[in-house]
């Protein structure tokens, strides 16, 4: 069974005796590492591999830009588009009167594109049942990790199959 080193870390944004785990990487695999791993023992070469990837990634970055769910793979990962923007109740500055939300004041300009991502659930539980996690010294583990999260977004406390924005997509 695989073991993920993790520590513990106090949330202070919300106050003392309050705490989640973070994951510690191990390191980075770039995608020509992973290309010889995947390609080790086949007849496929890993160039020809990796444009394959390459135009696949391609399509999957100009579908998602017209608004389509893309499957990376079956039952693995669902990239989509994704916009953080939401309005609430404020005051007027000058006569504080309450300004009430509503849906006519959201407007994209004023969001955030970002990606999307959704890992399938049986690929979830697939990880669950084959990893082991241990944990370990926070010291030891910011030496080892160089305070970095395992998580792309930093301190993402996200659950199985729940949405975790992401970064760009090379193209």
């Amino acid at each position: 069974m695989a073991k993920v080193k993790y520590y513990a870390k106090e949330n202070s944004t919300i106050g003392t005796h309050s705490f989640y785990a973070v994951p510690i990487p191990n390191g980075t695999l770039t995608f020509d590492e992973l290309l010889d791993e995947a390609m080790d023992g086949k007849s496929v070469e890993p160039s020809i591999a990796k444009a394959c990837v390459t135009e696949f990634m391609k399509a999957v970055k100009r579908n998602v830009l017209k608004g389509f769910r893309c499957q990376l793979g079956d039952n693995f990962l669902t990239v989509y588009p994704n916009i953080q923007l939401s309005v609430k109740d404020t005051e007027d500055p000058e006569t504080h009167a309450p300004i009430v939300a509503t849906a006519e004041m959201l407007n994209a300009a004023n969001g955030k594109s970002r990606l999307g991502c959704t890992v399938a659930a049986k690929f979830s539980r697939q990880f669950s049942d084959e990893v082991s996690w241990m944990k370990v010294d926070p010291q030891a583990a910011a030496a080892a990790s160089g305070e970095e999260d395992i998580t792309e977004g930093g301190d993402n406390q996200g659950g199985a199959g729940g949405n975790t924005p992401g970064g760009e997509l090379e193209g």
